[in-house]
């Protein structure tokens, strides 16, 4: 489908049919030719993001979905069985300035 078409409908709540199948979420910017769409919050943890290419779409149509909120796209903080979060390795450390540890040289 062309891009003209698809644009006004640009953050609204949508569903599209591509292969014969219908997907329903909040339509976000079209970017290089590819649709996202953001789960609806009842359905966000069967699905997540969509993304298809925007002349896949073989349809377009926009739905009202009164009283039911977005998934929240932000990463939730996620806590082991004993309380101590869970991190990512590509997080920063927080250290005391120094980025290696020197051990003290004994004197002996």
């Amino acid at each position: 489908m062309e891009t003209d078409v698809l644009r006004h409908f640009i953050g609204r709540d949508v569903e599209i049919l591509v292969g014969g199948a219908w997907v329903d979420g909040h339509m976000q910017p079209i970017v290089k030719g590819v649709i996202t769409l953001i789960p609806f919050k009842d359905v966000a943890h069967f699905y997540g993001p969509t993304a298809v290419k925007a002349e896949s779409v073989q349809a377009i149509r926009q739905v009202i979905r009164s009283g039911v909120p977005l998934a929240d796209p932000s990463p939730q903080a996620n806590t082991t069985a004993g309380g101590v979060p869970v991190r990512s390795s590509l997080d920063q450390v927080q250290n005391s300035g120094n980025k290696f540890v020197h051990a003290e040289k004994r004197r002996g």
